[in-house]
């Protein structure tokens, strides 16, 4: 998800010769070159305590105060055991989030995120909206309000107004995030490690309702989503196949709220699919929304892909993709893949431009802005861990501390996320009201001894 990228790019024009002559030694250099602080080892330097699980109910419990809900059956049933188990959290979401900071604090009317959510609601599975209805009934909630967590990510990141807003605020939200994967040779007995940090509106304190969502669906791929009372769906997540899955926002010109939410696209994947190709396939052919990066990793075939996505273009990178190769800006590392907020693919950063207004600038300028951007240095301070300081030395420490070290570790992180894809393992944290996540502990979730527990 991105930082300031309209205002640093509208900055570079105005200063633009200054700005040239600045980056003519990024140019020079590759991108291999960018050193950035060493890694944070010491922050996982003991091993982690076996988990305490303190059981709450049939479906809910807590490990080491992490909210675990587990549900099962058909969709209606998930959703009823979801909002039996977490009414109190779900109404006090929508109350303090979806109420008191996206309508009040951030300016969205309440009949512009329905406007918003109707166009969205169109493109959503029916046993998904099954499943909402029965989050509304087993928490006492209108089912719009329920709808509305699903949709309002798209809406808050869409750059244009989706009707017509009156109040005239400042709507747009900042965000920012990093996925890498590794596998194979990178790797400690070549295990498929993906970490993760969602870095999005920690300041809102919807951290308090973060819920790990296992579910067994009855018609498709058990799964572990990290998410927050009342959703389906979120932008973090493993299934029982050892798909993985992780988002970063890189908005474009080309976007549309007439598509499938972003939490909902997820869930399909995590759900739906059982190897990279099915993935590859839905992605490619769903209708999408604004700009996002999706990294997915498989455990199994021990392999991974960065896909880039707007409302019209899906552009799919492996693993040594020659296509990354683009000095000073990106180059491709073997049996390993990362991004951040920006996209690769030349055609998505001129649209990133055209959405910031500005118009005529060629690939090759907007290439010479990004190395001052905190994206590309996250990107970078990735690329260079995992090629030149760590590779094949890559394990569930090392993958941790890579999110735990700036520029990386930033203090908007909502959570942190570490998956062995291979074992079905995975290290979670979440913020808490004053510290990003990063920087709490995270706790150990084994996804196959959780299914077993049913």
């Amino acid at each position: 998800m991105q930082r300031a990228l309209t205002a640093v790019l509208l900055a570079f024009v105005v200063g633009l010769t200054a700005l040239l002559t600045c980056c003519l030694s990024f140019r020079a250099a590759p991108a291999a070159a960018y050193a950035p602080p060493p890694l944070r080892l010491s922050l996982v330097s003991q091993p982690d305590p076996q988990p305490t699980v303190q059981r709450l109910g049939e479906h809910l419990s807590l490990v080491d105060g992490l909210r675990v809900l587990h549900v099962w059956g058909s969709h209606r049933e998930m959703g009823r055991q979801q909002g039996e188990a977490l009414a109190e959290e779900i109404r006090g979401g929508i109350q303090r989030y979806m109420e008191a900071k996206v309508r009040d604090d951030w300016g969205y009317p309440l009949d512009y995120q329905r406007r918003c959510a109707e166009a969205m609601a169109k493109h959503i599975p029916p046993e998904y909206i099954e499943e909402m209805r029965g989050i509304a009934e087993g928490a006492g909630v209108p089912y719009g309000q329920v709808l509305l967590l699903h949709t309002h990510a798209d809406m808050v990141h869409f750059g244009k107004e989706w009707g017509e807003v009156t109040d005239g605020r400042q709507r747009k939200q900042e965000s920012l995030c990093s996925n890498f994967v590794a596998f194979g040779p990178a790797t400690v007995e070549g295990k498929v490690y993906h970490g993760r940090n969602l870095d999005w509106t920690t300041g809102t304190g919807i951290q308090e309702f973060a819920t790990l969502l296992i579910a067994e669906p009855e018609d498709g791929v058990p799964f572990a989503l990290l998410a927050w009372a009342g959703c389906i769906g979120g932008v973090t997540g493993m299934n029982a196949e050892g798909i993985t899955f992780g988002e970063m926002t890189s908005s474009t010109a080309d976007e549309t709220l007439d598509g499938m939410p972003l939490f909902l696209a997820c869930r399909r994947i995590l759900d739906s699919c059982r190897d990279l190709g099915e993935v590859e396939q839905f992605v490619k052919t769903y209708p999408g929304t604004t700009g996002w990066n999706f990294m997915i990793a498989d455990g199994d075939a021990q392999d991974a892909l960065a896909i880039e996505v707007d409302a019209k273009e899906r552009v799919v990178y492996r693993p040594s993709d020659p296509a990354e190769l683009i000095p000073p800006m990106s180059y491709p590392i073997p049996n390993a893949i990362r991004r951040t907020n920006h996209p690769i693919t030349p055609s998505l950063q001129e649209s990133i431009a055209s959405r910031a207004g500005i118009t005529g600038i060629k690939v090759p300028v907007v290439r010479t802005a990004v190395p001052f951007l905190d994206t590309w240095q996250r990107y970078a301070a990735l690329g260079h861990w995992i090629s030149e300081e760590y590779y094949g030395r890559i394990d569930e420490r090392v993958a941790r501390a890579m999110l735990q070290s700036p520029p990386v570790a930033g203090g908007g992180n909502l959570h942190s996320a570490v998956f062995n894809a291979t074992d079905r393992v995975m290290w979670v944290a979440n913020a808490s009201l004053t510290d990003p996540a990063w920087s709490q502990p995270y706790v150990r979730i084994d996804l196959r001894e959780w299914l077993g527990r049913r």
